[in-house]
């Protein structure tokens, strides 16, 4: 089973609409498919377009009408083959051969709408949101139609008029974005193959006629929801000791030197002002990339045996520093950065930040596309800051103070034409609305000037701090003190407080008392604080999006680090929310507070599915195959979908005969993890398949690969 391509949408250029306009006077116009109507609206409206019909507008010898999300569906199996009505193992893998789309119920009717103007149409301009999914969801509507005529793109990212209008005058050719068409059918075969085909499996396995749903991305959401709930619900706390060090400072031994040659008590207590340095006692053994009980102190009587070392011990000033550092404006958000700020401020859950910013978006344009994992703008949209930064003030007044303190030609690492995407950070347009930011709900005003004081903070200076470091030793123990003082502010004005800062950074602004280095300052007083370790925390849906969105700088296997980009993600910025949504809804997993936990639902589907399904390393991969189709990168639909069919049967294969082994597979089975490599000597290790036709699969290998090839088949 491979990718059958029926008939490629061909671009289409302006000397051929006017030459398409002459010869073809059955069909005199040119349709613009959108995807929602709203945003055929704000379409018509830039071209000039009044007159209505039901399902689409007219004028001008252009149509334009809308799909409202996907009007077609993938069939489920039994529209293959009605034996397909019955769940049966001997069935799997379900495999179709050529893959069938059906019209939704709900919108058949404007189906049919846009099957009527394509009659009327020598060419179409495809102008539904610009990513993977718009792509599809108007290719496939052409495709299942049969249109066979010429085709471009009208490539949007934002839906304010000046945008609109920009995007006319520079419409592309479609030939551009057809690989993203090509990434939607390989996403959507795929999910279909994994979901029917493995939800029909462990249902079946069930025995209880409880539905079971796997999902290629969802299953491994779900896994990372899991293990943490384990790992925190196993989780032992282990005391571990700190040691808090007072040293006198110069100024309060010569306080105490005056005050004795008075003849006073010696034991008085030092003037308010005069300050202790307060040092934390250094672990010599704590490393990084160590397990967090190792980087603490877990023996009692070592650290007592610091305090009676130093009690009352001068110590040296190893080290006294201070440095001048600056921080530039952090970057601007891309749809992941903007879920994680709204959920760690406010519990904003990430389908609702989605919600929000689409309104910000489509109904208010007073935002740029939201669906976007850029935090970087092209260089040619810096000459818009000025009619930007007027928008800003014209929609809200309140804000025209700190934007004229911005320093419109400052040029911050924002901008840079090697970092753009599909598309660029999501940052406030040129609109200025009637009502401003008055028609905004408290929600969307939170994210809104979220989005905004980003962009307007990479006018204002570098935020700038004194980083201060003392080290002082005695004998072989060391005491560490760190102070950072603001000394100017730059463009933490622009981003309001709250935003950026955290308790710890909080807790770390303080100033330290002058020392030098070589100086002898005496231990007044240590105290030893009995601590416990601490758990990992619940995932809220921000940090899930982050565990998500980074997965791939999560790797240790060095053969998965080679193939696997950093950027690697579960989902991608557009259906990450889904998924989370997704799995409240078969309920895997419920809401405390905050946080999400696993659902006895969602264990038991975790603890069923092979690790395969739910590895998030393999999903990720498939993820970044899925960008490299969408990006014309080497890799196509029939490759990619033979990964999931072998992965396929294999799964089921081991679901239908669990304790099947070949006498071959015994032979193999005399390597496991741990003893030597046969080649080489080096330690064997656990592996698992990610090409070729037993993807999926454990083995044994040897830790030195790729140096030594050696492997057993488990």
């Amino acid at each position: 089973m491979g990718f059958s391509n029926q008939h490629l949408l061909q671009p289409f250029t302006t000397r051929q609409v006017y030459s398409l306009l002459a010869v073809n006077k059955n069909k005199p116009f040119e349709l613009y498919l959108c995807e929602k109507p709203s945003q055929g609206r704000d379409i018509a409206k830039a071209l000039g377009i009044s007159q209505r019909n039901d399902g689409y507008l007219q004028g001008n010898g252009i149509l334009v009408s809308w799909c409202i999300g996907h009007l077609l569906e993938m069939v489920p199996p039994d529209a293959y083959d009605d034996r397909y009505k019955r769940w049966s193992l001997q069935d799997l893998p379900i495999l179709p051969q050529q893959w069938k789309l059906t019209a939704k119920k709900s919108t058949r009717k404007q189906l049919t709408v846009i099957k009527k103007l394509l009659k009327q149409a020598h060419s179409v301009v495809i102008a539904t949101d610009a990513d993977r999914e718009g792509e599809t969801i108007a290719r496939e509507v052409l495709e299942h139609l049969k249109f066979r005529g010429a085709t471009r793109r009208l490539w949007l990212s934002a839906l304010d008029p000046i945008s609109i209008q920009r995007a006319l005058n520079s419409i592309r050719n479609s030939q551009e974005t057809l690989p993203l068409y090509h990434s939607g059918l390989a996403r959507g075969r795929a999910d279909w193959l994994i979901g029917m085909n493995l939800t029909r499996a462990y249902t079946i396995l069930g025995s209880d006629r409880q539905v079971r749903s796997v999902g290629r991305v969802q299953t491994p959401t779900l896994a990372l929801i899991v293990n943490r709930d384990r790992e925190i619900s196993n989780f032992n706390a282990v005391p571990y000791y700190e040691i808090e060090a007072l040293f006198q400072t110069k100024s309060k031994v010569e306080s105490q030197t005056k005050s004795q040659t008075k003849g006073q008590n010696h034991q008085e207590k030092p003037t308010d002002n005069i300050q202790l340095l307060e040092t934390k006692w250094l672990f010599p053994a704590a490393k990084k990339n160590q397990d967090e009980a190792a980087k603490h102190c877990l023996d009692k009587q070592l650290a007592q045996g610091v305090i009676e070392r130093c009690q009352n011990q001068y110590g040296i000033v190893s080290t006294a520093s201070t440095q001048r550092k600056k921080l530039p404006p952090p970057l601007l958000y891309n749809l992941s950065g903007l879920q994680q700020e709204a959920s760690r401020r406010w519990t904003y859950g990430a389908q609702e930040v989605l919600n929000i910013a689409q309104a910000l978006y489509e109904t208010h344009k007073l935002t740029t596309y939201p669906r976007s994992d850029c935090e970087y703008l092209p260089l040619s949209q810096f000459n818009d800051v000025s009619q930007v930064f007027q928008s800003l003030c014209k929609n809200d007044p309140t804000i025209c103070h700190l934007l004229s303190q911005a320093n419109q030609q400052q040029r911050s690492r924002v901008w840079n034409d090697k970092k753009i995407t599909a598309h660029h950070a999501i940052i406030p347009t040129q609109a200025a609305v009637t009502g401003g930011i008055n028609k905004l709900n408290n929600k969307e005003r939170n994210v809104y000037d979220l989005i905004r004081r980003r962009y307007i903070a990479q006018f204002f200076p570098d935020y700038e701090y004194d980083q201060s470091i003392i080290l002082i030793t005695i004998q072989s123990d060391q005491f560490k003190a760190s102070g950072r003082i603001p000394r100017m502010q730059g463009w933490k004005q622009a981003i309001g407080t709250g935003l950026s800062s955290n308790k710890k950074s909080a807790a770390n602004e303080k100033e330290l008392p002058a020392v030098e280095k070589g100086e002898q300052l005496l231990c007044d007083r240590l105290d030893l604080k009995n601590k416990l370790t601490q758990p990992p925390k619940h995932f809220t849906e921000g940090t899930l999006i982050k565990a998500m969105e980074t997965i791939g700088s999560q790797v240790i296997d060095k053969v998965m680090k080679k193939i696997l980009r950093e950027t690697a993600g579960l989902g991608t910025q557009a259906t990450r929310a889904n998924i989370i949504q997704t799995l409240f809804q078969r309920k895997y997993i419920m809401k405390d507070k905050k946080f999400i936990k696993a659902s006895t639902l969602g264990f038991a589907l975790c603890d069923a599915v092979p690790e395969t399904i739910k590895d998030p390393l393999l999903t990720a991969q498939w993820e970044q195959q899925l960008d490299d189709i969408a990006n014309n990168k080497g890799q196509d639909i029939s490759g990619f979908l033979q990964q999931q069919i072998s992965l396929l049967k294999a799964i089921i294969s081991r679901i239908k005969q669990p304790a099947a082994k070949t006498s071959r597979q015994q032979e193999l089975t005399q390597y496991k993890a741990g003893d030597p490599c046969p080649d080489c000597g080096h330690p064997l290790e656990i592996r698992q398949a990610i090409r070729g036709k037993k993807i999926g699969q454990n083995y044994i290998g040897c830790s030195r690969f790729p140096e030594c090839r050696f492997y057993s088949w488990s």
